[in-house]
C-alpha cells in the first residue's frame, strides 16, 4: 500500500506539471475571429494550437488525371500562416473569409489561389487540417502536351474544379465551384465562348456565386456567337431570368424568339425544336401550327428521327405541311 500511495502521489505531481505547462498559453479569444487574428500574429500561439501531427491535403499530377492527396506534416511555417491576417492577404491580393464556426478561406479571384485552414474547436480552436487546392501547377503537367489557345486552359480547369468537388467536404466544395467559376470568368475574358457559357451555366445552377443577370445576358450572347445551344439557354433566361417559377409568363418573349431564331441559323437543333413547340403550343406567340410544321421539317436535316415524330404529331391533328410557309420570317432575326 505504501508502494501504491507513492506511485499516486507521483502520478499527481506528473499530471499538475504537464497541466502546468499546457496552461502557459490561454486561448487568445472565445470569438473565432479574434482567435485567427491573435493566432496569425503571434508564434507562441501557433506552436500552442497547431495540431500534431496536423493533416494537408493537396492536388498533384498522376499522368493526365488530378489527384487529391493527404499526408501528415510535423509543423507549417509562420509566413504561410500570416496571410489569415486580413490586411496581408490584401496585399497578396487574396480575399480572406472566416467562415463560421471553424474555418478561414483564402482566395484570389481568378482560380489561382484557394486554400482553406480548418480548425477544430474544443476549449479552443486548434488548426487541424490545411487543404491547399491550387491547380495552376497540376494544369501545366496535365497540358504540356496540348496545343490550348487563350481560354481553353482557363476553362480546363475549371472543369477540373468542378470535378475536384466530389473529393472535397461540402464546406469546401462551395469553394471550388466558386474557383470553376472564377476560372471559366477568366477564359471568357480571354475570348472563350464554351467558358462563358460554362460560366454562365454554373452560376444559374445554383453551384457557385449567382452573377448579376446583366452579366449572365453578357456571358451568354458572347458564348452563343460560337456555341449555337448557348442561344436556347439565352432565350430562356429571357423568359424567366433564372427564376424557374411557371407561375409568371415570359418576361421578354420577344427577345426570346429572336434569340431562340438567331441560335436555329446557326445551327442548334434543339432551338428550331423550341421554336416549333412555342409555335405549336402558342406558349410566347400566337400559336402557328403550319409554322410549327415548318420549324419540324427544317430539323430532318440534322435529326431525322426526331423530325419524323414531330411532323407526324402535328399531322395527326391535322396540319397540313406548306412549303410557302417557312419557320423563319423574313428579315427576321
Amino acid at each position: 500500500m505504501k508502494w501504491f500511495s507513492i506511485v499516486l502521489l507521483c502520478w499527481g505531481m506528473t499530471s499538475e506539471a504537464f497541466a502546468s505547462s499546457s496552461s502557459t498559453v490561454q486561448c487568445p479569444s472565445g470569438n473565432f475571429a479574434g482567435f485567427v487574428r491573435v493566432f496569425a500574429s503571434e508564434p507562441e500561439t501557433q506552436k500552442a494550437f497547431i495540431a500534431s501531427p496536423l493533416k494537408h491535403v493537396h492536388v498533384i499530377a498522376d499522368g493526365k488525371i488530378p489527384k487529391v492527396v493527404e499526408r501528415s506534416l510535423g509543423s507549417i511555417s509562420a509566413e504561410e500562416l500570416k496571410m489569415l491576417l486580413p490586411e496581408n492577404a490584401t496585399k497578396l491580393g487574396l480575399t480572406i473569409e472566416t467562415k463560421m464556426p471553424d474555418r478561414v478561406v483564402v482566395r484570389d479571384e481568378a482560380g489561382h489561389f484557394l486554400k482553406i485552414f480548418v480548425f477544430k474547436h474544443g476549449d479552443c480552436w486548434t488548426l487541424s487540417r490545411v487543404e491547399d487546392w491550387a491547380i495552376d501547377a497540376v494544369m501545366e503537367k496535365i497540358t504540356q502536351s496540348e496545343k490550348l489557345t487563350p481560354g481553353e486552359v482557363e476553362l480546363k480547369k475549371g472543369v477540373i474544379f468542378d470535378r475536384l468537388v466530389n473529393k472535397a467536404s461540402a464546406e469546401s466544395g462551395i469553394y471550388l465551384y466558386a474557383a470553376a467559376l472564377d476560372s471559366y470568368l477568366d477564359g471568357a475574358r480571354k475570348g472563350s465562348a464554351q467558358a462563358a457559357f460554362a460560366a454562365a451555366g454554373i452560376s444559374l445552377s445554383g453551384q457557385a456565386p449567382r452573377l448579376e443577370n446583366s452579366r449572365i445576358v453578357a456571358l451568354l450572347i458572347q458564348a452563343s456567337e460560337q456555341v449555337p445551344d448557348a442561344g436556347l439557354t439565352l432565350a430562356d433566361f429571357y423568359c424567366d431570368e433564372g427564376e424557374y417559377d411557371e407561375s409568371h409568363g415570359c418576361i421578354n418573349p420577344r427577345e426570346s424568339i429572336a434569340t431562340l431564331e438567331r441560335a436555329a441559323r446557326l445551327g442548334s437543333t434543339n432551338a428550331l425544336i423550341r421554336l416549333g413547340e412555342v409555335y405549336e403550343a402558342g406558349a410566347l406567340v400566337a400559336a402557328d401550327l403550319p409554322r410549327a410544321m415548318a420549324c419540324y421539317r427544317n430539323i430532318q436535316k440534322t435529326d431525322p428521327k426526331t423530325a419524323v415524330a414531330l411532323v407526324e404529331r402535328l399531322a395527326a391533328r391535322g396540319v397540313v405541311s406548306d412549303n410557302s410557309i417557312q419557320c423563319f420570317e423574313a428579315g427576321s432575326f
